[in-house]
């Protein structure tokens, strides 16, 4: 009876997460109106959306969904001719989920639980072995960024108490590089390693312990391929351009005076701002990382400022909600899914 109640409340509480982070993204769009209200006519500020240009929007929106895309065929990359196959559609779809999943529920960060799950439903590749294919993709995300960041820095003044972060910068891409290659090319050293750190522990948790880091390691074997390393390189660049260029994009939409590299700024800030687990959405966090920075750049108008924010978190919100409901129905993705094993 107990074993039976217990297995029963637990999906419950997941298929109810989704209906409490909705009422509470009512209620920050709520206050957030409220507050946008107290400072600019919320008439004004829906004139200036009312009066963006729809090609320039068309235009912005075509480019984050090309960065999907371009994200979808980057995460099919990583697993290679030899081994499980993975269509471009199983990637892209699972992509998909693990966004809209991580959307919906920030707080328990299920998005990679998600896409493991998707990956699991239409392959049948475990999730341990795909696991490391989502290790080499946040890794090759996060060295382009630190490159964003050393990019724009020599065009950027900042304060004299902040001091200059170039060479570090430039040196955790190089790092991260490294372990890569270590991890791919140097695989007998590194789990005879892995087998020294674990071995005092008990043999049943050291032996589920290796299989996992094998498994692991498996789902970084398209980085021995050079042709792929190359294309995955080349993905992850186009994706760090485009991620720039789509704020930039929405800049003419409502005729702001900015610049690329004002673009990249906005980006580089919003990106930092919505990394840890925040509000169902990133409602709130997003728009306020946009903000401070166009009034950083000397943007005065509190009205251009509002809508260039709201339309900017839009331009990303919708499509991922869109194709992250079709994501969704597609993988019968369900809450309980998260707490299986």
């Amino acid at each position: 009876m107990i074993t039976d109640k217990n297995t029963t409340t637990r999906p419950n509480w997941r298929r109810a997460l989704p209906w409490l982070n909705l009422a509470l993204s009512a209620l920050l769009v709520l206050g957030g109106l409220w507050y946008l209200s107290t400072r600019v006519p919320l008439g004004d500020v829906l004139a200036a959306l009312a009066g963006a240009s729809p090609w320039w929007v068309a235009l912005s929106v075509g480019v984050f969904v090309v960065t999907l895309l371009l994200k979808g065929w980057r995460w099919q990359l990583l697993f290679p001719a030899g081994g499980a196959q993975v269509s471009f559609r199983t990637a892209f779809w699972g992509l998909m989920l693990g966004q809209y999943v991580n959307l919906i529920i920030p707080f328990l960060r299920l998005g990679e639980v998600a896409r493991l799950y998707a990956l699991n439903r239409e392959t049948g590749i475990a999730p341990a072995r795909a696991l490391g294919t989502l290790v080499v993709e946040k890794t090759l995300d996060l060295i382009f960024f630190g490159l964003t960041i050393v990019f724009i820095l020599p065009f950027v003044i900042l304060p004299d108490y902040v001091n200059r972060p170039g060479p570090w910068l430039l040196g955790l891409p190089a790092a991260l590089l490294l372990v890569l290659y270590v991890l791919a090319f140097r695989t007998t050293w590194v789990i005879g390693m892995w087998r020294r750190i674990i071995r005092p522990l008990p043999e049943r948790l050291s032996g589920w312990l290796l299989r996992v880091a094998v498994s692991g390691l498996e789902g970084l074997a398209a980085l021995r391929d050079g042709r792929r390393s190359l294309l995955l390189l080349l993905a992850s660049l186009l994706v760090a351009a485009l991620s720039v260029l789509m704020p930039y994009t929405l800049f003419p939409a409502l005729g702001l005076p900015l610049t690329l590299l004002d673009a990249a700024l906005i980006h580089v800030v919003v990106s930092i701002a919505i990394t840890p687990p925040s509000t169902p959405a990133k409602v709130g966090v997003f728009n306020a990382a946009v903000a401070l920075m166009l009034v950083q750049l000397g943007l005065t108008d509190e009205t251009a400022v509002a809508g260039y924010a709201i339309l900017f978190y839009l331009v990303v919100l919708v499509p991922q909600i869109a194709l992250g409901l079709v994501a969704a129905s597609r993988s019968h993705w369900h809450w309980a899914a998260a707490s299986q094993p």
